[in-house]
């Protein structure tokens, strides 16, 4: 099934529907690294560093703060960020994280990717950045005003709107896309 979501830099973005058959597609033991990706729409590497940094996760607040030194990134001027607007259910999706398999490095999660992808049927293949550029999508579509979108993924608006300018989503996508965020928290309203 070949479907036309993909920023300007060729990254597939799932609808609702192809998120849901490829966390289906996804082994048990992986499900939880897939899943809290999307969710913070943390960069990979982030992910990585967030399994051994385990206390950056404030369950008290539900929310994820990266110190400097998890984003490492040589352009990143930001002291910390965080990821705030969190399920309700994330404490529990996060301990399956924190207590499962730590994420592959990048080729084996490539490779694992790419075949999952197949198995659910979903072209072009999601790659690494497909749960960041999916939720940055959705939550820009949906309407979030784009300085919480800029500051929760740390990066500036120009990065933002050159990769999603042009993605499209039909209006039933849209319903889906609205439901789930709100059924993540973060967006407000009613389901």
């Amino acid at each position: 099934m070949e479907n036309g979501l993909v920023t300007s830099d060729g990254t597939k973005v799932l609808t609702v529907e192809e998120y849901d058959r490829f966390v289906k597609a996804i082994p048990a033991k992986f499900k939880p690294i897939f899943e809290v990706n999307t969710i913070t729409g943390l960069r990979y590497i982030e992910l990585q560093r967030l399994h051994k940094n385990q206390l950056w996760y404030f369950q008290d607040r539900n929310q994820i703060i990266l110190p400097k030194e998890a984003q490492k990134k040589v352009k990143q001027k930001a002291p910390k960020r965080t990821i705030d607007k969190l399920p309700s259910t994330f404490p529990y999706l996060f301990k399956a994280f924190s207590e499962g398999r730590r994420p592959p490095d990048r080729t084996s999660w490539w490779d694992n990717l790419s075949r999952w992808s197949e198995r659910a049927g979903i072209s072009p293949k999601v790659s690494p950045k497909t749960p960041r550029k999916t939720i940055e999508s959705w939550m820009l579509k949906a309407g979030i005003p784009e300085i919480e979108i800029y500051s929760r993924q740390g990066h500036d608006p120009i990065t933002s709107l050159r990769h999603y300018q042009s993605l499209s989503f039909t209006d039933y996508e849209m319903r889906d896309i609205k439901k789930r965020l709100i059924e993540w928290g973060i967006l407000r309203g009613k389901i």
